[in-house]
């Protein structure tokens, strides 16, 4: 293997660990090429970042139920959630009111938000409500219990205020759906709010890049059927995308 540079060996490293549920030290060193002592320190790093979790000897992927931090996410596959939010803005009409979910794709959708487009803007997102601040929209922040992992709000209070609001579209983040039959979140609270949302919308898309196809989160917050639009990249298995086919709208963003 050719020596790699330490931010590309332990993105790899991350990579591996996820893929394949845990690795030992010593044979992760013999496979890179590099000393024990390095991978360790990689792991180290990585666990304090969140991608992996540190243990004795060597290290374990994450949780399917482990919410790992927006700035975290948000960093990774920038360029295809740049295509996929790209081709979600063409949903939009003037004047729509629009709910925005949390999540790393959702956060790039906000980035690339039009201005002055007349819109009403709800979002659980803090993250994403302070990028679409001073836009010439109507933002409406859903209050609730925040979290400082998601910057998101969830809970009674957030249920509550989605419940008395109706809106044309939803665009929603999922965590993975690899063995389920439809978009999924990491916690039972964050799929209740979903949930609330998909029921106070006319039009439901979900926004994943092709990993997700490949993940798995605990919660199924939806049926591919209950979902309007799901917009994913080109990247996404072919046979994975045929099934969804059969149930909802798939776009291929490019």
């Amino acid at each position: 293997m050719r020596k790699m540079l330490t931010a590309e060996r332990r993105n790899k490293l991350a990579q591996i660990i996820n893929d394949n549920g845990s690795i030992r030290v010593k044979e992760i060193a013999d496979y890179f090429g590099v000393t024990s002592e390095t991978i360790r320190k990689d792991l180290i790093i990585l666990n304090n970042n969140g991608l992996v979790r540190k243990s004795h000897g060597g290290a374990i992927a994450i949780s399917e139920s482990y919410e790992r931090p927006i700035d975290t996410r948000s960093t990774e596959n920038q360029e295809l959630k740049g295509k996929i939010a790209a081709r979600a803005l063409d949903l939009i009409e003037s004047n729509n009111v629009i709910i925005i979910d949390s999540g790393s794709t959702l956060l790039t959708f906000a980035k690339m938000f039009p201005q002055n487009r007349q819109l009403t803007l709800i979002t659980n997102s803090m993250a994403a409500a302070n990028i679409l601040a001073g836009k010439g929209n109507n933002i409406c922040f859903v209050g609730g219990e925040l979290s400082d992992i998601t910057m998101s709000t969830s809970g009674m209070l957030t249920s509550y205020a989605l419940n008395i609001m109706k809106a044309d579209i939803a665009f929603l983040g999922t965590s993975g759906f690899q063995s389920h039959t439809g978009p999924c979140a990491k916690t039972f609270i964050d799929g209740q709010t979903k949930i609330d949302m998909i029921k106070n919308s006319k039009i439901k898309v979900v926004l994943a890049d092709s990993s997700k196809f490949k993940t798995n989160a605990i919660v199924q917050y939806a049926n591919w059927s209950e979902i309007d639009y799901l917009i994913t990249d080109g990247d996404a298995p072919e046979e994975a995308v045929k099934e969804i086919r059969k149930k909802t709208t798939v776009i291929i963003a490019k």
